[in-house]
């Protein structure tokens, strides 16, 4: 009876401390005009079915939390968008906008990047989590 009664606990604990853990929904399709989090070398396709991105480098300058830097840093990622099969590159920064690429007709925004970096703990770009918001260019 004692040893039903510790696994329940266990089990127990268990589920509430998964239940605490953010996770950052990573889905396969994406919408024009909102947001999408998107990972390093995963395809991402639009609902409708006529573009596509993925990203192929992800670089995170940004001053890690805890120390002092010079400058606040950047994130900047590369990747190739599809439109109706024809592939485009593009090369989008966080902070300085005027050495942007971005594809033709669209233009892609970094919203967001998690984690954050912390001092002393490195992180590599396949851990990180991109949110884009990606829009029809305005002419």
């Amino acid at each position: 009876m004692k040893r039903i009664s510790a696994i329940s606990c266990l089990l127990f604990l268990f589920l509430f401390a998964g239940m605490s853990c953010e996770e950052t929904v990573l889905e396969p399709t994406f919408t024009v005009g909102k947001e999408i989090n998107v990972r390093l070398n995963q395809p991402y396709t639009s609902a409708d079915g006529h573009h596509s991105i993925r990203l192929t480098e992800i670089n995170d300058s940004r001053c890690p939390e805890g120390l002092m830097c010079i400058w606040q840093g950047e994130v900047t990622i590369k990747g190739e968008w599809f439109t109706d099969g024809r592939r485009s590159t593009f090369e989008i920064h966080s902070v300085i906008r005027d050495q942007q690429q971005q594809p033709d007709g669209y233009t892609i925004q970094i919203v967001d990047a998690k984690p954050y970096p912390k001092a002393g703990s490195g992180s590599k770009p396949e851990e990180l989590t991109i949110t884009l918001l990606i829009r029809i260019q305005d002419h």
